[in-house]
């Protein structure tokens, strides 16, 4: 009976006391005491707390991550000619102090090179993909384009290696024109300066593109190029690399835009010495593969094609297969267009994808363009 009483007693006790404690919590909560400025930091032990919480979590949610060759020098290039576009504003280039204004911040973006330097990349990976809550790093725009958030992490890993003395080569900023706000004149007229500077990454009528992994643009038709961009704006194409510059366009500079690539001569594409893998991407390209029920390529990309059709001759094997992959993952299904493509590329196997890219770059760039020309869909 005794027990039983001292049982009760503790249980009152306890209760109490929680709803003292909590009590004590939402007086202190509801009195604003506490000082949420960022101008002041954190008590240590709250500091102490956020840090392994975010350590532990990131390491947790990427621990079944496997981490693909990220070694590809395009994939690097195309990580860096990003970085320099969406991350430089709040971590700064690599040697530069951090921006004052967002060193202000708290917790203060810190020196990607020092972080990546510290992890491994599937928790750069997961970082990257899906930002972190209360520090200001956002997710990525598209986040079902894991091959664009891949690169980014590759840059990083190559940024954590030590000294960058070719940042300004990798991020494409040699090939800005000095004195130039952008690569092309569209882009002078446009407000967001370092996120449109097209020349940094795509091709002008001297160079081509900063990596295979970024098409060539380059006479390419009016219409395709128009659909492109609006479709990146209206993020019904995503992309966290493209989504952020198109957002930033009116239609008179999508415009612009579109009559200065379909101008351009188109420059010579990634070169491929595969015979017998070309040999099949034509087989493919010009028959198809009727038992699975894959038609043939040239009945879409052929001269006669509709001009909202893109052009593939001459275009990179690695950005043409990677866009199938894309295709075949459901990362390019919410258009119209988009979703022709992706009904066949879920029928195509990896080998077909190399093959029938490689095929495409193989062409000299005037294959296929000239829409003007007589030839039948499926001539060459």
């Amino acid at each position: 009976m005794w027990a039983k009483l001292a049982l009760n007693r503790l249980i009152v006790s306890l209760a109490v006391l929680l709803t003292l404690v909590a009590a004590a919590g939402a007086a202190f909560i509801w009195s604003g005491l506490y000082n949420v400025a960022a101008s002041r930091d954190h008590f240590s032990v709250t500091t102490w707390i956020l840090e392994k919480v975010l350590e532990q979590s990131v390491a947790t949610q990427s621990a079944f991550i496997e981490t693909p060759p990220l070694d590809d020098p395009d994939l690097v290039r195309l990580g860096a000619a990003h970085y320099e576009g969406g991350c430089v504003p709040c971590h700064s280039r690599p040697g530069e102090p951090i921006n004052v204004i967002v060193s202000q911040m708290l917790p203060s973006p810190p020196h990607l090179a020092d972080v990546a330097a510290g992890q491994p990349p599937e928790e750069l990976y997961w970082i990257v993909k899906h930002g972190l809550k209360y520090t200001g790093m956002p997710a990525w725009p598209a986040p079902i384009r894991d091959d664009e958030v891949w690169a980014l992490t590759a840059f990083l890993m190559e940024l954590a290696g030590g000294e960058m003395d070719n940042y300004r080569q990798l991020a494409g900023l040699d090939r800005v024109p000095s004195g130039a706000l952008a690569g092309t004149e569209p882009t002078h007229q446009t407000e967001a300066v370092t996120l449109t500077q097209c020349i940094r990454c795509h091709d002008d009528a001297a160079v081509s593109t900063i990596s295979t992994l970024v098409p060539q643009l380059g006479g390419q038709s009016i219409e395709y190029l128009e659909r492109a961009l609006k479709e990146y704006a209206a993020r019904v194409r995503p992309s966290g690399i493209m989504q952020p510059v198109a957002t930033h366009l009116d239609d008179r500079e999508i415009a612009k835009f579109a009559d200065y690539y379909a101008s351009l001569d188109v420059q010579p594409g990634q070169h491929v010495i595969d015979p017998a893998r070309i040999a099949r991407g034509r087989a493919l390209a010009t028959e198809g593969d009727p038992k699975n029920a894959i038609p043939r390529c040239l009945a879409c990309h052929s001269r006669s094609r509709a001009a909202e059709f893109p052009a593939l001759a001459g275009q990179h094997a690695d950005y043409l297969a990677g866009q199938l992959r894309v295709w075949q993952s459901g990362g390019r299904n919410r258009t119209a267009y988009g979703q022709i493509m992706a009904s066949i590329a879920r029928r195509l196997t990896d080998e077909q994808m190399l093959d029938v890219a490689a095929y495409f770059a193989s062409l000299p760039p005037e294959a296929y363009r000239n829409d003007a020309a007589s030839a039948s869909p499926g001539s060459e």
